[in-house]
């Protein structure tokens, strides 16, 4: 009989884990905390999905040589469906942590199952936020019996959602405020988050900005990453999330309220960004619980 899925992964790494451990709780996991020196290394598909978080160490890339599916450096992760191969190549010394999730998981773990399906291949992200829960589960780890169990279990729930969050909405919610033109852009961004059903095209926010269309789309990009319309969509289905499960407003209502032009263009949307529909997510989330 076949053991756990990391015995399989250590073999193939050729290394054991400096530490590795069960959390549980509503996300629970087995982490696993390598450190090695290597150059390249296989390992064939799992049969569930994991999520692996560089701490320090060199470059490493994943995929083959010219084809590379993600070229990872401290503080990014990986998020890899089930059953998918990995190689990896490594340019020195790796300090990395793997998440192996568990069955059964939380309706945000669900839902980042069917988000890392739906890409069908490793998913690579960066987050702060995500890196610093993902190093302190190691560390309280590392403390063997004098592990906090019920601080791991909140640290872990806090991972696993904004990585969720980090691959849905993509920076599009992020605003650098060190940016020269965050003060000019304010009012817009506020504008945007009070008026979420209203007309937010460019030309219209470019016109509360008293600025050119082009102009403003230069210096909406330079402060947020994204352009003007990308951010109006996740500003959009973050309140859409949010109704879904806070609410019992109707489909076609949170559809009018968050600025879709009908159940339908809502819906289309949801299930591109989140792999589920609009419905599926909230039965989702009713069926796990509070």
């Amino acid at each position: 009989m076949a053991g756990p899925v990391w015995f399989k992964v250590r073999k193939e790494l050729g290394h054991q884990p400096i530490v590795a451990g069960r959390i549980a709780g509503s996300t629970p996991l087995f982490v696993e905390r390598y450190l090695y020196q290597d150059i390249e290394r296989t390992v064939s598909g799992m049969s569930g999905m994991a999520l692996v978080v560089q701490f320090g160490g060199g470059r490493v890339k994943e995929g083959e040589r010219d084809r590379w599916r993600s070229m990872n450096l401290p503080t990014q992760s990986l998020l890899i469906p089930g059953n998918t191969p990995t190689h990896w190549h490594y340019s020195g010394t790796v300090d990395f942590a793997n998440f192996y999730f568990l069955e059964p998981g939380s309706t945000v773990m669900h839902s980042l199952q069917l988000l890392a399906e739906s890409r069908g291949e490793p998913v690579p992200f960066s987050d702060p936020l995500v890196g610093a829960a993902a190093l302190q589960l190691v560390a309280e780890l590392q403390k063997g019996h004098g592990a906090d169990a019920g601080f791991m279990e909140r640290v872990a729930g806090v991972m696993i959602e904004q990585s969720y969050r980090a691959l849905v909405t993509p920076a599009a919610l992020r605003i650098d405020p060190r940016h020269a033109h965050i003060s000019r852009l304010q009012a817009v961004l506020n504008h945007v988050h009070n008026n979420l059903a209203a007309d937010l095209s460019a030309e219209r926010l470019a016109e509360r900005a008293g600025v050119s269309l082009a102009h403003f789309c230069r210096i909406f990009r330079d402060a947020t990453g994204v352009p003007p319309h990308k951010y109006v969509l996740a500003a959009r289905l973050d309140l859409a999330r949010k109704l879904l499960t806070q609410s019992m407003m109707p489909i076609s209502r949170i559809a009018e309220e968050c600025g879709f032009s009908s159940q339908s263009h809502l819906t289309a949307t949801f299930r591109n960004v989140h792999s589920v529909t609009p419905a599926n997510f909230r039965a989702h989330f009713r069926a796990s619980g509070p």
